[in-house]
């Protein structure tokens, strides 16, 4: 082999090897700073409508749809175990009852998850479990349901044990204090702030590194959007229930959605959604 194909094949061998280095959720990071024109899918609960809601099917399946972002709801249990779980109660989604706060882990363990009033073989996740399922693969959106400040320094720390802070948006309620206590913890963690009226917005945008701003429909309007996107920061804006029944009843829901300044969406029809951007050329 001469000198010149021997240079190819190890040039060769050096871009493959960068490739396979590359997981997918760099690349999706990579779109998420850099590509504010292209439109992301979250998966609300993972793929709940096909499997039980915040289970590890639910994740693996919403990997396979290779949405860009799932969404999952985090609690703490008697013994201050961070669960994925939506609810308050179990009642709805397992096969046992009573509030969440009353069970130790190893109880919750016991129960199973329900799907379509059916009993399954599913267990509710520890977070760690969840985010294993989801490393490397897709952006998750903590939805933080937990309620103490020791709550918050265990997932910033879980996230750190798996590398995983900048995979993660770390999503707000009311308490904007949190925005500062989380990047004190941790610089690289993406926190997304959720804005309830035009108030709530200046108040974020004086905060600095906010990677994402969740705002309700009842008091969007372009201007505001504008800013947020100004800012440098991703509008996220719900699907769910209006804009999703919508599409499913007339066909027009999502484009409705989509002519609004939104650039991640979050809903229960995933694999509909990722459908419709492609199609129209926002997604990739």
């Amino acid at each position: 082999m001469g000198k010149s194909s021997l240079l190819f094949v190890l040039l060769l061998l050096l871009v493959l090897g960068y490739a396979q280095a590359q997981s997918r959720v760099d690349s999706l990071l990579t779109i998420f700073t850099k590509h504010p024109e292209i439109t992301m899918v979250a998966a609300h609960r993972g793929a709940h409508l096909t499997c039980p809601e915040n289970s590890l099917e639910a994740i693996k399946e919403a990997i396979r749809l290779r949405v860009d972002i799932v969404e999952l709801d985090v609690r703490e249990t008697k013994d201050h175990e961070l669960v994925v779980i939506h609810d308050k109660k179990v009642d709805r989604t397992t096969n046992g009852k009573g509030k969440v706060a009353n069970f130790t882990l190893a109880e919750l363990k016991q129960l199973r998850l329900v799907y379509n009033n059916k009993v399954t073989t599913q267990q509710i996740l520890t977070l760690e479990e969840a985010l294993l399922a989801a490393k490397d693969s897709v952006i998750v959106d903590i939805d933080f349901k937990a309620d103490t400040q020791e709550a918050v320094v265990k997932v910033c720390k879980l996230l750190q044990k798996h590398h995983m802070q900048k995979q993660v948006l770390f999503y707000v309620y009311h308490d904007y204090a949190l925005i500062e206590s989380i990047k004190q913890l941790d610089a690289q963690i993406k926190v997304m702030p959720r804005a309830y009226n035009k108030r709530d917005v200046k108040q974020i945008l004086d905060y600095v590194g906010i990677e994402a701003i969740h705002i309700d429909f009842s008091f969007y309007n372009d201007e505001v959007a504008t800013a947020i996107a100004n800012y440098g920061s991703r509008v996220w804006g719900n699907a769910i229930e209006t804009y999703d029944k919508e599409q499913l009843k007339h066909g027009t829901g999502y484009y409705k959605i989509t002519q609004k300044h939104v650039s991640i969406i979050q809903t229960d029809y995933p694999e509909v959604l990722l459908y419709y951007l492609k199609q129209s050329g926002l997604h990739r």
